[in-house]
């Protein structure tokens, strides 16, 4: 039995790994010492293909695991070597699982073998937002807490659809609340804050002129899954933080003053005066236009928000 498991919903597919290993740890080899696990970067063909052919240890069966092969893309002889042994797998008492961390490349042999209508094939693809919010009250039920919509919408803005990076949130809120309902306050302060101080980075990054390391970490937060809408939402609130500041510093306002002024934290104020001095108002105010702008572009044009963004930091 092969079960072939892929698709950029890593997270999903790492589940029904487990769901499988946890069935054949109760059905088969409580021990597990007849699961095998091989690494695609640093895979043993001759090794895998001695393990394969045996019989498990006290028991019918073996369960191998093969994570990333095809994305490791192996040698060409390795994998004409593979798909020899898949023919004998069809009929083998041993379970394979190959497991794709991502979406491999489906034009290679080694794919298309494995997506073979033979094998049990599952492809994650990333949730839509109906299903996300779903999964969040789902993953908190089965946890014992409790996330309303509201609450779920605002947690599935702020990260996305990146699934590692939401349970992660998640499981600290739910030990945040001890049991009590997930509220949209508390993903402001436990999540939001987080997200702040990359946001903040990216903005020093743009201040000190780094354009390389302003377009690593926007890259970075876009393939940790933000919700892009949110993104922009939060650079362009930083900015008009630092604009609003720096007109204030220019009056020689006190910080104590300009965090009741403004209804900014105190220690939002201090954090970012600092910052606000490296820029003149004259660029702050260009930057925060031009961000505002990209909400137009984003509306009447192909390119990918990911790629406006690159753009206005490289122009600035």
């Amino acid at each position: 039995m092969i079960f072939f498991l892929h698709g950029e919903d890593s997270y999903s597919a790492n589940q029904k790994l487990k769901q499988i290993k946890e069935k054949f740890q109760k059905e088969v080899d409580p021990s597990g010492i007849n699961i095998n696990v091989f690494d695609g970067d640093n895979f043993d063909l001759e090794k895998f293909n001695s393990i394969s052919s045996q019989g498990g240890f006290l028991v019918k069966k073996r369960l191998l695991i093969v994570k990333d092969l095809v994305l490791s893309k192996p040698k060409a002889e390795t994998a004409e070597s593979l798909l020899e042994l898949l023919k004998k797998f069809q009929t083998s008492e041993n379970i394979f699982v190959f497991l794709e961390n991502g979406s491999p490349d489906k034009r290679t042999s080694l794919f298309k073998n494995l997506n073979d209508k033979k094998n049990l094939v599952q492809e994650f693809t990333p949730l839509d937002n109906l299903s996300l919010k779903k999964w969040l009250t789902n993953y908190a039920k089965e946890k014992g807490a409790i996330i309303k919509t509201t609450a779920a919408d605002l947690l599935a803005a702020s990260v996305g659809n990146n699934l590692w990076q939401l349970s992660q949130e998640l499981d600290k809120l739910i030990a945040y609340k001890n049991g009590e309902e997930i509220k949209e306050t508390d993903i402001k302060i436990m999540v939001n804050a987080k997200i702040d101080d990359n946001i903040f980075k990216l903005t020093e990054a743009i201040a000190s002129g780094d354009k390389k390391l302003g377009l690593r970490l926007v890259k970075e937060q876009f393939q940790a899954g933000l919700n892009e809408n949110y993104l922009l939402t939060m650079i362009v609130r930083q900015f008009r933080i630092l604009t609003t500041l720096f007109s204030l510093a220019e009056q020689k306002m006190p910080e104590n003053i300009m965090a009741k002024e403004t209804g900014f934290h105190p220690f939002v104020v201090k954090k970012s005066l600092g910052l606000a001095r490296k820029f003149s108002l004259p660029k702050l105010k260009k930057i925060y236009n031009g961000l505002a702008g990209l909400d137009k572009k984003l509306k009447s044009t192909t390119l990918s928000p990911e790629t406006l963004i690159d753009l206005l930091i490289m122009e600035i």
